[in-house]
């Protein structure tokens, strides 16, 4: 994915992809491999992340991951993900002590190899700058929170844009100069738009005239941040 304003987070898997705790879906090569890095990011900038957890799992069986790796000095993973022939319909969860949990859900199921999923971790205090303090929203710590990286068809960040959630986020939030505003209503070059209070099962999407985006369907989880990619 591409990098993330702030310490706000984002990562895309543009269009990507158990031993078979999964749901039926597109064929897939017997196995997938997925590269990507894992940074800590606050209001300072961002640093690679080590000794990150980060595992794939199918959307049918969260207890047990598919497969798991941890990021190494630079931050740099690598996933090698046994499919049975099936797309791989789910996302990839990255967990460290002092960090949120953090979700990273495609766009579709996985179901060819991948390169550049950015993992974005923040420390509590980090996402709390963001949510509450320049976005305004008043996030609740029982509730989730999702950040949406808006590209058009070549991969392009979208400006312009506008995101929603169904069910709907308590408070939509964008970037202004490479920073959340509370003012911003549409994305700006980075593409990025926030949702919070968001929990369960929720369908994303965004909207701009003359462009057809693609909704898609997540899981957003309380306490945690949850990433993904919406394109046409």
């Amino acid at each position: 994915m591409r990098r993330i304003a702030l310490g706000a987070m984002v990562a895309a898997c543009g269009g990507s992809s158990s031993s078979n705790p999964m749901i039926d879906g597109p064929q897939a090569a017997a196995m997938i491999t997925v590269t990507g890095n894992a940074s800590a990011r606050d209001a300072t900038g961002s640093s690679p992340l080590s000794g990150v957890t980060v595992g794939a799992y199918a959307s049918s069986n969260e207890a047990t991951p598919v497969i798991t790796a941890m990021t190494d000095a630079q931050g740099n993973f690598t996933l090698t993900i046994p499919t049975g022939g099936v797309a791989l319909d789910g996302y990839l969860k990255a967990t460290m002590s002092s960090y949120m949990d953090t979700y990273l859900y495609p766009p579709a199921p996985l179901a060819a190899d991948f390169s550049g999923a950015t993992i974005v971790m923040l420390a509590p205090s980090t996402f709390d700058l963001l949510a509450n303090t320049l976005c305004s929203a008043n996030q609740m710590t029982s509730m989730g929170a999702v950040a949406a990286e808006v590209e058009d068809g070549s991969g392009a960040f979208v400006a312009g844009a506008t995101v929603a959630s169904s069910p709907a986020a308590t408070k939509y939030c964008y970037d202004s100069g490479g920073f959340p505003s509370r003012t911003a209503t549409a994305t700006d070059t980075d593409g990025l738009g926030y949702m919070f209070n968001v929990t369960g099962d929720v369908t994303v999407t965004a909207m701009k005239s003359g462009t057809t985006f693609t909704s898609h369907a997540l899981k957003a989880r309380a306490g945690a941040l949850t990433t993904t990619l919406i394109k046409p």
